[in-house]
């Protein structure tokens, strides 16, 4: 049975608020400031596929949780994956190809959010579900032109960690498999959208708004903003891919069921993006460059590395090294040296998804890599090992959790 949309905006809206009170009774609600539903879920843009039964969800669920003192962000931010899955059980008639990812925070880290494209959303159409009304008041107001190269880069380094994590070879049979690999795919197109407008200064939120810009250039022969960094056949790509982000179908998608189809897909997006992320990336770092001739990629190489934020960075790999034995942890501090003060742990998966995925369109699969130093985040050898290492480590570090 097809469900109807208007089932569906019933059946999110209980669901968001059981997953608040759920979240309460866990914690306390004396310890929680407010709660708040943040991303695609917020703006009314998330992605669902009804015709599928059950009914898939592909949008991740992105709640925010603001407590009271830091002792009570310590203890709850390494349960947040354990809040997460007990939020996703309590739909069981909806198949989550997703996750419900919960971020713990404090207020005051809400007023140092930097300008970024998810933050500004955040700040625009974010909703609060428990406690505090005015909480999303705390964020910076940012305008479009205050969004930097660097967060709009950052942006399309999620995707390509993603897209790593969906590769051929990996697709387990199943709708909601098939379904989740194709909304992958649709989603480095819609962030090459947005980091084009973001590094344009001209940032607009929601996928719809950013839909109708996609059109308009691709209707006319003159050169926009998008235009800039994408070629026509890739802005025809956007559009395509924007259009199945917000009504996600088989009709929408254009694709057939088949691997080889599919193993089609996930390369033309693996080289579309690493072009863009080259050209974005010359063009962040030399910004008179002509960016039809970009840096190669290992001039690129380090160019996460920043000495700003080295207090974060610090405090980032002393909580994953916790996580290991002794030596290992000794071996792999000595090995990553001033890495540990000039990256993050996140930002050093994303430096290391790039590299493995120009090794997979130059050299295929069955050629070796290299291993990254210190063996963070992955030891090399085997192509498809070392993608599964280092997509272990993001979910690790970004969700909580290395399922799903």
């Amino acid at each position: 049975m097809e469900h109807s949309r208007a089932w569906w905006l019933e059946r999110s809206r209980v669901f968001l608020s059981e997953c608040a009170r759920l979240i309460e009774s866990r914690i306390g609600g004396e310890t929680i400031e407010a709660i708040f539903l943040c991303g695609s879920f917020a703006a009314g843009d998330e992605t669902v596929v009804l015709e599928a039964n059950p009914v898939i969800l592909l949008s991740d669920v992105d709640l925010v949780v603001i407590v009271r003192t830091l002792e009570d962000l310590l203890a709850w931010n390494p349960r947040r994956a354990e809040l997460g899955e007990g939020c996703e059980a309590l739909m069981p008639d909806v198949r989550f190809a997703g996750r419900v990812d919960i971020g713990v925070m404090l207020p005051e880290d809400l007023k140092r959010l930097p300008a970024r494209p998810g933050v500004y959303d955040m700040r625009e159409r974010g909703r609060v579900l428990s406690g505090g009304a005015n909480i999303l008041d705390l964020i910076p107001r940012y305008a479009p032109s205050d969004i930097t190269a660097r967060e709009a880069l950052t942006l399309v380094e999620n995707r390509v960690v993603a897209l790593i994590d969906s590769r051929p070879g990996t697709v387990p049979e199943g709708d909601a498999e098939r379904y989740g690999c194709w909304y992958r795919i649709a989603r480095v197109y819609t962030d090459i959208a947005a980091a084009s407008l973001s590094i344009a200064g001209a940032y607009v939120p929601g996928y719809a708004a950013r839909r109708d810009l996609i059109r308009a250039e691709v209707a006319r022969d003159t050169e926009g903003i998008l235009a800039k960094f994408a070629p026509p056949q890739m802005l025809r790509a956007m559009d395509r891919w924007t259009r199945f982000k917000l009504d996600p179908s088989v009709e929408t998608a254009l694709v057939r069921t088949e691997q080889h189809a599919f193993e089609t897909l996930w390369k033309d997006a693996a080289a579309d993006v690493l072009f863009f992320w080259r050209q974005a990336a010359s063009h962040a770092l030399e910004p008179g460059r002509d960016i039809s001739r970009p840096l190669p990629l290992s001039a690129l190489a380090g160019r996460a590395r920043s000495w700003r934020h080295w207090r974060n960075h610090a405090r980032g790999w002393r909580a994953y090294l916790a996580r290991l034995p002794a030596a290992p942890r000794g071996a792999l501090a000595a090995a990553l040296g001033e890495r540990l003060l000039s990256l993050s742990p996140v930002d050093a998966v994303r430096e290391e998804s790039i590299r493995l995925l120009d090794h997979r369109l130059t050299h295929g699969a069955d050629v070796p890599v290299r291993g990254a130093r210190g063996g963070f985040p992955h030891h090399g050898g085997d192509w498809d090992h070392a993608a599964a290492e280092l997509c272990s480590a993001w979910k690790g570090l970004v969700f909580g959790r290395t399922n799903g």
